[in-house]
């Protein structure tokens, strides 16, 4: 069991837990930039969607916008980056569940090669809560 990466993960879910993220007041700070065209935001019945546009040049030299949108849930903590370059579609860039998802999952999974089942169902059972409500595996250890 590689103690390095366990303390790696759990420093990653860790920060996670207590960081909120950008906020839209740090964003909307970059409107006074050139080469940012527009700024709006949106509350939700889940949050607040903050979007920022700006122009930046593709690879043929030519000037294209960009917009980026961040979500937020109703605690403030940003939880979905996405981008769109032009008239495509939005891309998502980050999800803050499939994040903490992944990182729960690869630390479960070297825990379990390592630890009896039961020290890790108790492990894990100390995740936040806010964790546990994105795995319904880790609702069922808890």
């Amino acid at each position: 069991m590689s103690l390095e990466i366990i303390k790696s993960l759990v420093d990653e879910l860790t920060t996670l837990h207590i960081t909120l993220g950008v906020q839209p007041s740090d964003l909307v700070d970059n409107i006074f930039e050139d080469c940012y065209l527009e700024s709006k935001s949106k509350k939700t019945a889940d949050g607040v969607v903050f979007e920022i546009t700006f122009q930046e040049i593709d690879e043929g030299e030519r000037p294209s916008n960009v917009t980026m949108r961040y979500t937020y849930n109703q605690d403030r903590y940003l939880v979905l980056i996405e981008q769109k370059v032009a008239t495509k579609r939005f891309s998502v860039q980050w999800d803050r569940s499939s994040c903490i998802q992944s990182k729960i999952e690869k630390l479960e999974a070297l825990l379990v090669a390592n630890l009896p089942k039961r020290q890790v169902a108790a492990i894990m059972a100390t995740m936040p809560k806010d964790f546990l409500q994105l795995s319904s595996k880790l609702q069922l250890v808890a």
